[in-house]
Order: C-alpha cells, then sequence, then structure tokens
C-alpha cells in the first residue's frame, strides 16, 4: 500500500488536471502490464504504432521495463490545468540528470523500498543509459513525441472532452459531498482515511511507502481502470515532485442518457440523441424547440470534442452522431 500523508492543508491545495503525456504513459503501459484496462483497438493502434516508427527505447522505458517500473520522468508534473503536450515534451527531454539516474536505477535493479527481483536489462537500455542521462532523455521525449502524435494527437479532442467532462462532475461531487466522498468514488483502490491518502496496490505484500506531501494532483485517464500512484518518492528522491494519483475516467455513452447528461449538460444530450441520424441545424431547432443561434452553439462543442461528424449534401450541413465505438 501507499500512503500519501496530506492533512487538511495539503488537501485545500490538492487540484485536477489533464495530461496529455500522462494519456501516452498510460497507453503505452498497459498492452503488457494491465491488458484488461485497455479497449483492444487502442492496443491495436498503439501496437501499430511503435513498430511501425521502430520506437524501441519507448516500448522498453514506457511498457515498465524489466521490473515493471514506468519512470516518473515520463510524466511531467502539469504546470497548469491542460497541459500544453510541447511543453511536456520539453519537460520530459531536460529532465534532470540526477532523477533520471535514480529513476532508472529503480527500473533497473530495484529501489531500496522496493527490493524486487529483476530481471536482465534489454541491451538496447543499456546502451542508451551509456551515452548520458541528457542523450536518454532527449531520445525518449522524441520518440514520445512521435508516439503522441501518430497514436493520440488525432482523436485528442474526444478523449479531452471525457476527460474534462469527468473533472467537470468530480467538482460538482466537491461541492455537494465534500472531499472525502469524491475521492473515494474515484477508484475501488483509493481511500481518504485520517487526514490522507490510502492507495492499494493491485498485488498485496510487503511493499508498502509513506509519504508526507503538501499537495496531489488527480488525473483521469481513459487507459486505466484503478487509480495508480506517479511521481512521488521518499525523503531521499532528487528533485521532489508534487504526487500524481491517476484514475480512471467515467465513461461517455450515448445509450446511458442520465450518465451523459451529467458530463456534457442536458442541452447537448438532448442534441445528441436527436442526431442517431443526420439532421440540419434547423430540423435540430424544430424539434428542440430552441433557436438555430442555440443549436448551432451546441452543435459546434460537440464537432470540436469528436462527438459528431459534420458533412454537406447540397446546400445543406448535416450532422451525425458518430457510432458509440468511435467514442473514446
Amino acid at each position: 500500500m501507499i500512503r500519501i500523508e496530506l492533512g487538511a492543508q495539503g488537501l485545500g491545495r490538492a487540484r485536477f488536471a489533464i495530461c496529455p503525456l500522462g494519456a501516452a504513459a498510460d497507453l503505452l503501459f498497459a498492452p503488457g502490464r494491465a491488458p484488461q484496462s485497455l479497449d483492444a483497438r487502442w492496443g491495436a493502434r498503439a501496437t501499430e504504432v511503435m513498430s511501425g516508427r521502430c520506437l524501441g527505447l519507448l516500448a522498453v522505458v514506457g511498457s515498465g521495463g524489466p521490473l515493471g517500473y514506468q519512470p516518473d520522468f515520463l510524466r511531467p508534473e502539469p504546470l497548469s490545468f491542460d497541459a500544453e503536450p510541447d511543453i511536456a515534451f520539453h519537460q520530459v527531454a531536460t529532465a534532470s540528470a540526477e532523477r533520471i539516474r535514480y529513476e532508472m536505477s529503480g527500473a533497473i535493479g530495484g529501489h531500496s523500498w522496493d527490493q524486487s527481483t529483476a530481471r536482465k536489462p534489454p541491451r538496447l537500455l543499456l546502451t542508451a543509459l551509456d551515452r548520458g542521462e541528457g542523450h536518454f532523455a532527449r531520445r525518449l521525449a522524441d520518440e514520445l513525441e512521435q508516439f503522441w502524435r501518430a497514436a493520440l494527437a488525432p482523436h485528442w479532442p474526444g478523449l479531452r472532452a471525457r476527460l474534462e467532462a469527468d473533472i467537470t462532475v468530480r467538482a460538482a461531487a466537491i461541492a455537494r459531498r465534500g472531499w472525502a466522498d469524491t475521492i473515494n468514488q474515484l477508484a475501488g483502490n483509493l481511500q481518504w482515511r485520517d487526514g490522507g491518502l490510502d492507495l492499494r496496490l493491485p498485488t498485496p505484500g510487503p511493499h508498502q511507502m509513506t509519504i508526507d506531501a503538501d499537495s496531489v494532483i488527480f488525473i483521469p485517464s481513459a487507459f486505466v481502470n484503478r487509480a495508480v500512484f506517479c511521481a512521488g518518492a521518499p525523503d531521499d528522491a532528487p528533485d521532489p515532485r508534487t504526487p500524481l494519483v491517476v484514475y480512471p475516467a467515467l465513461p461517455l455513452d450515448v445509450d446511458r442518457p442520465r450518465q451523459v447528461e451529467q458530463l456534457i449538460g442536458e442541452t447537448r444530450t438532448r442534441v445528441l440523441a436527436e442526431l442517431a441520424q443526420p439532421r440540419t441545424t434547423g430540423d435540430l431547432a424544430r424539434r428542440l424547440h430552441l433557436s438555430p443561434a442555440t443549436v448551432s452553439y451546441h452543435l459546434q462543442i460537440l464537432h470540436r470534442a469528436g462527438l459528431i461528424r459534420r458533412t454537406r449534401s447540397s446546400r445543406h450541413v448535416l450532422y451525425q452522431r458518430l457510432p458509440v465505438t468511435t467514442l473514446v
């Protein structure tokens, strides 16, 4: 179990964030280590990009390496609510040599607080490390950017809409029921207890770590099915960072109107329901008893989020809901 001691002040500084590179890190890790948490289409997409672009070093490090530990510097701390990918790539490329040395030592041989037995590291990993931490970080940042651009960027509007909608639901829950109850609803293995967070690991054992933290960042993910702890470390770790707790985002399923209404609002839920077949803005305005301007506003938001498609037929623009199987 991992225990994060926060207290009232630390909880008061807690925040939510959307992390594009965090999504990439989760997608890299899931196929080999937690396939049950990943839709098969995403797994195939990730594998295709990794093999097609020969991202060998990223495949080794991102999948968890010899010990199943994905280094935390691959998931930089989001500096704002909605971090820009380019800034995050730079954070990875310029990670401190001390932090890289500490984390890769743990990835290969185990940390003092985790005495697992390591398998022999792949030669590719050792060769890259031999060229120095700076080279290692820059190469990983480059491969990570290639993976992000090919596997995730084309689908990011829809993913981002889902993650932002999840945070909106959590914020409303905090206002209604408070932090403790909201945290306890994030994931089955995460609990607020006696002024701190308890995060249970998937496999029981002697491994236990306690961290004193001034804050915590909660990050929803479409590629995990349990809470995951990142970036915190004992006092001996260099360049201490704010602990990140990644949790499974609520699904977006247009066949569950109450759930969708929570995520995107009543009016846009009604618009989506009407778009099982192609309709124009005027059609929707008449059916929903709304002004064309109001309908157009909501259609623009749904289109940017990747939830509907827009096509032209003669002089008319038609909108139609994307199939549920294409939603992320």
